[in-house]
């Protein structure tokens, strides 16, 4: 049945109401990362959480049933960080793939600042106790993750979500240091806040795996600009996550927002953006 173009108003109150990522299909990793590389990535007055050893985090997923697109395939890549009481992971960037992509990327980039891209391939396989995850983009494998089920690589490592199962599942809280901008066409950026997503996850399965990952760039996505020195471990999982608030916490003053914007711009926007020979033929 077709519908006309303006939406009705009940439409328009349940726009992205309960939205949340079901049956999330993948892996999620740690591993310690250069402190230098990790400062200079890190946008004022986000703080890592140990500059001594600062963590880097990581997920490769299918999300089977969103609750507001068909299934899209999704990872990203970013820093443990914190912002006075507010802890939570900072991405460089997050990619998607598949049929519910442009969806996935548009809502989260719109509704929370999520530096999301689409890209040309995420891949999540496994065969036994062995899986392989990575995520192409232009060619380039930005995000290469090899796991085996058993063991973490640090044996001191642990989580919440051990012991979960389909019966008894586990939640657990999680969130993400965010921006958003406003952009005047004509004036360039008026605005940035740092916004705490706060995005609890349900885990009905978590396998402890040992992990190999490798992490690369391209002119567009510098991922490989956050190494994954010394890795912690990794867990294949079956969840469901979702939004549970979204708040402000910092607003920058005007005459810093040119500054922050050299932090956002890269998991936001490609080259083409900046350059004027951008041409790419196959």
């Amino acid at each position: 049945m077709h519908k006309g173009y303006v939406m009705p108003r009940n439409d328009i109150d349940d726009f992205m109401k309960d939205g949340a990522m079901k049956d999330q299909y993948g892996i999620q990793f740690f591993a310690a990362t250069d402190p230098k590389k990790a400062r200079e990535l890190l946008p004022p007055p986000l703080d890592l959480v140990d500059p001594e050893r600062p963590l880097a985090y990581g997920y490769i997923v299918n999300i089977r049933q969103p609750t507001f697109a068909p299934w899209y395939m999704e990872g990203g890549w970013g820093l443990i960080a914190r912002h006075e009481q507010y802890v939570g992971v900072y991405f460089i960037g997050l990619m998607l793939s598949g049929p519910g992509a442009l969806m996935g990327a548009f809502s989260g980039r719109e509704t929370a600042g999520l530096p999301k891209k689409l890209c040309e391939r995420i891949v999540v396989e496994r065969t036994g106790d062995e899986g392989h995850c990575f995520i192409e983009r232009g060619g380039v494998r930005l995000l290469d993750v090899r796991t085996k089920i058993g063991a973490y690589n640090d044996p001191s490592f642990h989580t919440e979500q051990e012991g979960c199962s389909p019966d008894s599942p586990v939640d657990t809280d999680g969130a993400c240091l965010l921006h958003k901008y406003s952009v005047d066409g004509f004036s360039g950026f008026t605005s940035i806040s740092l916004l705490n997503y706060d995005s609890p996850t349900r885990f009905y399965s978590w396998e402890a795996a040992s992990a190999e990952i490798t992490v690369g760039s391209s002119n567009d996505d510098r991922w490989g600009e956050l190494p994954a020195r010394d890795v912690v471990g990794a867990g294949w999982m079956v969840s469901d996550n979702w939004v549970r608030g979204l708040s402000h916490i910092h607003e920058y003053p005007r005459e810093e927002i040119a500054s922050i914007m050299g932090y956002l711009l890269p998991g936001r926007f490609d080259r083409s953006v900046f350059e004027r020979n951008h041409q790419r033929y196959e």
